[in-house]
């Protein structure tokens, strides 16, 4: 009886390390970090982001006129569990609890962000269009995608 309890324990260990293994990271997202910006009639909108660690991407949204620079968001794109989660937390609304978005689907070159129960945006989307370019919206939801705004930021030169 021992004989065969053994290697189920050792076949049980190989795979749990394997599974470990091939949990996606935040590196799925690499594509996001560094800075990004688009222009507005008004000033511009950037956005900056940063690997922390396996798990963790930090991500700042500001509104720049001239030398003004003002909060908007800052951002966790998260790994929690088995999936990601992508949290807002208000610049302009500091007291308020952050709102978290379930990634419902991710590639290499984007994601979809969602929470149906939030009132504005339901959904966000982000997608590489190319090494210099994202696109990204916030909208409605299956049910409201009319009701969206648009954002197409470029990278950043120094």
């Amino acid at each position: 009886m021992k004989q065969h309890f053994i290697p189920a324990i050792v076949i049980f260990v190989l795979l749990a390390c394997r599974e470990s293994k091939t949990r996606p990271t935040v590196d799925r997202f690499s594509w996001l970090q560094g800075s990004w910006e688009m222009p507005m009639q008004e000033g511009r909108v950037t956005e900056a982001w940063t690997r922390v660690n396996d798990s963790l991407m930090e991500g700042r949204s500001d509104f720049v006129i001239g030398d003004s620079v003002m909060p908007f968001e800052t951002v966790r794109l998260e790994r929690r569990g088995e999936g990601f989660v992508y949290e807002v937390h208000s610049a302009t609304h500091p007291g308020e609890m952050p709102v978290v978005f379930s990634l419902s689907s991710f590639s290499d070159s984007g994601f979809v962000a969602e929470d149906p129960a939030h009132d504005f945006p339901k959904r966000i989307l982000y997608r590489l269009v190319t090494d210099d370019s994202i696109f990204a919206r916030v909208d409605g939801g299956p049910a409201d995608s009319a009701h969206k705004d648009e954002f197409r930021y470029s990278r950043r030169k120094k």
